[in-house]
């Protein structure tokens, strides 16, 4: 465990050398999905040290969800547009549901007078970005354009049966079955087996390097090397 915890050290220790422009969105946004794939490892180092076991394949399909966004707006700055249409179409859904004054769950956003006006803001910025090509891509379009179809019709699939609590991932978190393999036990709190949980650790820990390389490469801080991939 000391590796991936020294892994999050080395990020945070040159993390004050990383400078840039805080009016610039592919500054922020590269920044700020940075910082998501160390707290998400940061978060997965718990979780397995301290055998929280259900949640560990759900907390690493954000970091790789993370990963794929950040790759995919290091290599191309444009991708930022499609994060703003999906940032777009995501929040009209909201705003268009709350404006039906229905969902209960949505009740202080209906009470905004300016909501109208929101609405078709959001409308006429879904359009402009449209019509320069741009859209909300779906997350096979984000693995593909990143060069990950392998990693989406893998590992991305298990990651997200624990999700969505698919009969697969049901059957690793609670069922025990016997070796004659004709009958089961349920466990709550089910203990891990040595070492069962090293590949998120150990792929987790590839993508926090190999995003570290790239935001210092970029931003040109000289520490790149540090983060040799």
């Amino acid at each position: 465990m000391d590796e991936f915890k020294q892994e999050i050290k080395n990020a945070l220790a040159y993390a004050e050398h990383l400078k840039f422009d805080k009016q610039h969105p592919w500054h922020r946004n590269l920044i700020a999905l940075y910082c998501s794939l160390i707290e998400y490892f940061d978060s997965l180092i718990f979780l397995v040290e301290n055998d929280k076991c259900i949640a560990i394949p759900v907390v690493f399909r954000g970091l790789l969800e993370a990963y794929v966004d950040f790759r995919n707006l290091a290599e191309d700055r444009l991708y930022g547009y499609n994060m703003e249409a999906s940032y777009a179409k995501e929040w009209l859904k909201i705003i268009e549901e709350a404006s039906q004054k229905k969902n209960a769950f949505l009740a202080s956003i209906a009470e905004d007078p300016t909501l109208d006006t929101q609405v078709q803001e959001q409308k006429n910025k879904l359009a402009e970005l449209r019509g320069k090509g741009y859209k909300a891509l779906n997350q096979f379009e984000k693995f593909d354009k990143a060069g990950m179809v392998d990693e989406y019709r893998s590992v991305y699939n298990f990651v997200c049966s624990h999700s969505h609590n698919d009969i697969r991932s049901l059957i690793v978190r609670f069922f025990i079955i016997n070796e004659a393999e004709n009958d089961f036990e349920m466990a709550l709190f089910k203990e891990q087996e040595p070492g069962e949980y090293d590949h998120y650790l150990i792929t987790g820990k590839h993508f926090l390097r190999n995003g570290s390389h790239t935001i210092h490469a970029i931003l040109e801080t000289g520490h790149e090397d540090i983060f040799a991939v």
